[in-house]
């Protein structure tokens, strides 16, 4: 079983109160406690008073704000949390009751089910006594099948009343969710001595709010191996390539297959050069290797140390160019393999009686696998 990752709370009092009350324009789950028996409610935003009717609320004055946990970092924004608010009116009842913690009703977040848990006298099974415990479970997994996983990161909230703002505790560690770990959270989420201390605004007339934001990290990933040969075989083979400066009918020209490491092969030549999204290689030659993939398994590739290699027929100072390429469905070569004044120089030796040699000479070291 996964051990368990859960960060530490906060002890914090932001420190600016706002000019106005503040206002809650959220729907919330509300958690309401009648004589010591809870009951759960999906309520709406108060209404506005009544012409004529006048509330008085007197707020205490704001502390200064308490250090930090090491190696965390509090976020105060004005937003709600994305996905779920949890009220709870008489906090006091709810944590004198005989219940350990409270689980909210089911609600949505990137796709998946989840349910907000809170434990009011703190979770004893993580030693967090004399704090309040928060966690977020994945709900309704036997509809994920077998071997499922889930990669996620959330923010749990609570809300200051005074001061109308939603305080968090950064946590950006991406938390897997699986079959073996289907909750995450916050063991010591705050402490009591914080969350009662009047003037932070967490617990105001016995009322608090939870909120919690889910997001889903989709894995897109590809995962590449690679099996390399003990005694990799080199191949070789020449191509002769005639009537050079007649051969304008077409841009690329191709030898005949040739067997290589238990591979067919095909030298690829562009006279002229290559022409690709509209730019035209016409000052240099190119060369390639391709490789017959009719009978070649999808995602399959060769790991390929290449060398092509143009012949000097006169001065035998022949020209080439090395590199390892993946070949598979897109050959191997060099686009500027010789200038085009190099090539046709015929003080180099490359191109004789309008005819060219080329060489290829590689290996393939191993097979890689894309899945």
């Amino acid at each position: 079983m996964e051990a368990s990752n859960e960060c530490s709370g906060f002890r914090t009092a932001p420190s600016t109160p706002p000019s106005s009350p503040p206002r809650d324009t959220s729907f919330s789950q509300e958690f309401t406690a009648k004589n010591g028996s809870p009951s759960s409610e999906i309520s709406s935003p108060p209404t506005p008073s009544k012409p004529g009717f006048t509330q008085q609320v007197t707020l205490p004055e704001p502390s200064a704000p308490l250090p930090a946990p090491p190696h965390q970092t509090f976020h105060e924004r004005d937003a709600l949390p994305s996905h779920f608010l949890l009220k709870i009116v008489s906090f006091s009842i709810l944590s004198k009751a005989s219940i350990t913690k409270y689980c909210s009703s089911e609600f949505e977040a990137g796709g998946y089910k989840w349910i907000l848990s809170v434990y009011p006298i703190g979770d004893k099974t993580k030693d967090a006594q004399d704090h309040i415990s928060i966690y977020l479970e994945l709900a309704d997994t036997n509809k994920l099948g077998t071997c499922w996983e889930i990669n996620s990161t959330f923010n749990f909230f609570i809300y200051d009343q005074i001061r109308d703002k939603y305080v968090s505790l950064q946590d950006e560690k991406v938390k897997r969710f699986h079959c073996m770990k289907t909750q995450w959270g916050i063991p010591k989420f705050i402490d009591h001595e914080t969350f009662n201390n009047p003037s932070n605004g967490y617990l105001v007339n016995d009322s608090c709010t939870f909120g919690v934001e889910v997001f889903i990290i989709k894995n897109t990933f590809k995962v590449e191996s690679i099996s390399m040969i003990s005694s990799p075989m080199k191949c070789k083979y020449s191509w002769k390539f005639d009537g050079v400066s007649r051969r304008t009918d077409q841009e690329l020209y191709t030898s005949k297959q040739f067997f290589g490491a238990d591979y067919k092969w095909s030298i690829l030549f562009w006279p002229n050069g290559i022409k690709e999204d509209a730019q035209i290689w016409n000052n240099y030659i190119s060369l390639g290797l391709r490789l017959d993939t009719s009978n070649f398994p999808p995602g399959k590739k060769l790991f390929t140390h290449l060398t092509l290699r143009m012949m000097d027929q006169i001065n035998y100072d022949h020209y080439e160019q090395s590199d390892t390429k993946l070949i598979s469905l897109v050959a191997g070569g060099f686009r500027q393999f010789m200038s085009l004044a190099k090539f046709r120089d015929p003080e180099n030796g490359f191109l004789v009686d309008e005819a060219c040699i080329i060489e290829a000479e590689f290996e393939v070291l191993g097979i890689v696998t894309v899945e």
